[in-house]
């Protein structure tokens, strides 16, 4: 039922910018990262779930229909724009993590040259922050080193700039309100704190699937992360018949799940089908939920030191039919010049028998001409004989 809800069986015919479009009104919400080895994570979410999706897609719908929009969520996020003047308590409550941030790098001089800043970008537009040094210049380990970047990054955790543009991971930042126009003034009338709670709530479920009451990174970042506060909340909302307990068997603790989740249901899919998935994807956000439902231990080891490793830098979990059955270790793509599989792990247990080696080989196909790619002659050797 979760892989069907994230199109992950690829039962729905979801392609191109529409499916995207569509992913992206049912999930709401994909985190960001940087690091690109086979691809950022943000565009290894959506090519797990639509077909002929391609990274200039979610570029022409950020920057240039600016129907997503960069913004702190769960961590930094994409999410859809319509949704940003709801998140004005979580940007307030990253404005105050910011302002920390500022005192412990001894950098609040920001605060003192934040009107020449904002005047820059209105007069210039588009600015990154190799455009203007405004401030102190000083060398510094953490941070930015330029007084004029810490304050362009503290007006858009405040949301008076937005991302208008980015190249590579360079952000270039623009006034909201010319990059959302009437969406960044628009508000929800009368929005309660436990109005915002119960739709903050039930948005984070969607974007999971189903979640349990447990603390986990499935409920990371402002508010939901404190138990009181979310649970009130899902107790109120199943109150209102917005979100649904179910039990899993053999599982004590129960999810909760949105009434949309059902309507996802009626499709299936009509053959064997594998995807591989990216280490921040919506799925694997509770690893620890994802371990108890999958028997799947996953654990993102960009950061262990490489002789701490169990498997690899930047390892891609491969599902086969709703079942986690394989991970897998990429060369950086574009070092390679094609899609080619440095280390290959079966999972323990798991038996492929030759329906599941071809199913995942072709898969390698799909996902190479993602990347846009040669597929490694070597990729299908390795998964077919291993």
């Amino acid at each position: 039922m979760l892989c069907r809800y994230h199109n992950l069986d690829g039962a729905e015919a979801l392609s191109g910018k529409s499916g995207a479009e569509k992913i992206m009104r049912r999930i709401h919400s994909i985190q960001y990262d940087p690091l690109n080895v086979a691809a950022r994570n943000a565009d290894l979410v959506l090519q797990a779930r639509v077909a002929d999706y391609r990274e200039e897609i979610l570029y022409h719908l950020l920057y240039q229909e600016n129907t997503l929009v960069d913004g702190f969520d769960k961590e930094m996020c994409i999410y859809e724009a319509g949704d940003f003047p709801r998140f004005g308590l979580v940007r307030k409550e990253n404005q105050k993590r910011t302002v920390s941030t500022l005192k412990y790098r001894n950098q609040t001089g920001v605060m003192d040259i934040l009107d020449d800043v904002r005047a820059f970008v209105a007069g210039n537009g588009r600015t990154g922050t190799k455009d203007i040094s405004i401030g102190e210049v000083r060398e510094s380990r953490w941070g930015h080193k330029k007084l004029s970047s810490a304050a362009l990054d503290y007006l858009f955790n405040s949301g008076e700039l937005c991302v208008a543009d980015k190249h590579g991971t360079q952000k270039y930042f623009d006034l909201t309100e010319r990059v959302l126009g009437e969406r960044s003034r628009v508000c929800a009338p009368d929005m309660t704190i436990e109005e915002f709670l119960e739709w903050y709530t039930e948005r984070r479920i969607q974007s999971v699937g189903f979640l349990w009451n447990k603390r986990g990174g499935g409920w990371q970042g402002h508010f939901l992360g404190e138990n009181e506060v979310r649970s009130a909340a899902i107790q109120r909302l199943a109150e209102k018949n917005r979100v649904r307990e179910i039990q899993v068997e053999g599982i004590g603790e129960p999810f909760y799940v949105s009434e949309d989740f059902y309507e996802c249901l009626k499709y299936q899919p009509s053959e064997s089908y594998a995807r591989f998935l990216a280490p921040l994807d919506n799925m694997m956000w509770d690893r620890n939920m994802l371990e108890v439902l999958f028997d799947f231990s996953y654990r993102w080891e960009v950061y262990t030191p490489a002789a701490k490793r169990k498997f690899g830098y930047y390892v891609l979990p491969v599902l086969y039919n709703g079942r986690f059955v394989a991970r897998f270790e990429p060369q950086p793509v574009r070092r390679a010049g094609e899609f080619v599989i440095k280390s290959w792990w079966w999972e323990p247990g798991i038996r492929p028998d030759d329906e599941m080696r071809e199913t995942i080989a072709g898969e390698t196909a799909r996902f190479a001409e993602f990347l846009q790619a040669d597929n490694s002659p070597e990729n299908l050797t390795l998964i077919l004989e291993k």
